[in-house]
């Protein structure tokens, strides 16, 4: 499967910045892919080991599969570093 393929429909996704924080960018997102039954969505937070009820991962680079697509809802200057651990992960789309 091509990138822009796997990025119209990734069959894993990642969110990094996932959080439980009523109002947050992290918990629209993850609410909204928390709707789709056909995908496989990962947390990520560094501080916090479980979130709506689902492991949570320290690291993009501690997923335990595969992940097709991550998205990014962290603070701006961290982004570097995030999209850094996304391609040592092996992300496609990012």
């Amino acid at each position: 499967m091509s990138r822009i393929q796997v990025m119209f429909d990734p069959k894993t996704i990642a969110l990094i910045g996932a959080t439980q924080k009523e109002g947050a960018v992290g918990r629209t997102i993850m609410e909204n892919l928390l709707r789709s039954k056909e995908r496989k969505i990962f947390p990520v937070n560094p501080h916090t080991s479980k979130l709506f009820d689902m492991d949570s991962y320290p690291s993009i680079t501690d997923v335990p599969d595969h992940v097709d697509m991550a998205v990014v809802a962290t603070p701006a200057r961290s982004v570097p570093g995030v999209l850094e651990e996304c391609g040592k992960a092996g992300v496609a789309g990012q």
